[in-house]
């Protein structure tokens, strides 16, 4: 079970939304690579980094931003917003990212994912964002008809190394996980799926070690370590002994 602790980048700073919304965006810290460094020496094994204005602009934006976080940790990271080609997936894995992220293109062309994971086993992650449980595109700027269970679905034997399902109506409001939502959707495939949206609070981190969620690879969190909210070593101290229990 990992805790992947987020990177939302906006202007080149480290920044939270709430429910998506750009306009509410706070400033946690405007070096990427420093907090990216901040989040290895604590602990953390794992970086979920997220271009929001590449997300809105369906390209990259906050490259040197990446480039700096990829600098300053050893950790593996993962990136998703505004990657929406097989030129953008091969660039950013050549610069040394473990795998990237696809959400509005797996809607839109989901045969690319399928070749996408193809020409990149285990490096290609599908992103989820559900309103309603209903999908969401374009930064969620977009609503669809398209059910979370279903897409998800469209994945399964392609190969996809994990979806990333997040809640918007829980995003950046410490509302905590919509854990109903997100095990159902782990019990209908059979590819990893990573918790994302609302994580609040040390309860959010023991119901990860619960036997029901012990499916999920993880969960992403943000404002809550931001906010101080969840202390990194307390909060990994749980994760690790569900584990060796897990391995006893």
């Amino acid at each position: 079970m990992i805790l992947f602790p987020a990177i939302d980048l906006k202007g080149g700073e480290c920044v939270r939304l709430k429910l998506g919304e750009m306009a509410s965006a706070t400033v946690y810290n405007s070096d990427p690579g420093a907090q990216a460094k901040a989040f290895e020496q604590e602990g953390f094994e794992w970086l979920h980094v997220v271009d929001l204005d590449g997300a809105f602009e369906g390209r990259s934006v906050n490259g040197a931003a990446v480039d700096a976080i990829l600098a300053a940790t050893k950790n593996p990271v993962q990136l998703g917003g505004g990657i929406r080609n097989l030129g953008h997936i091969e660039n950013w894995l050549a610069k040394g990212l473990a795998r990237t992220i696809l959400g509005t293109i797996a809607v839109r062309d989901p045969n690319l994912v399928k070749e996408a994971c193809r020409q990149f086993p285990g490096r290609i992650a599908v992103g989820i964002d559900a309103r309603g449980g209903k999908v969401a595109v374009e930064g969620w700027a977009e609503a669809s008809e398209l059910g979370a269970i279903e897409l998800a679905r469209r994945f399964e034997g392609a190969g996809v190394a994990a979806i990333v399902y997040t809640d918007i109506d829980r995003d950046g409001v410490l509302a905590g996980i919509n854990w109903d939502a997100t095990i159902a959707l782990a019990d209908a495939v059979s590819i990893p799926v990573i918790a994302s949206g609302g994580l609040a609070s040390l309860d959010d981190i023991r119901r990860m070690t619960m036997p029901e969620a012990r499916k999920l690879e993880g969960a992403i969190s943000g404002r809550a370590l931001y906010d101080g909210r969840i202390d990194p070593r307390e909060a990994l101290a749980i994760l690790r002994a569900q584990r060796s229990e897990a391995v006893r």
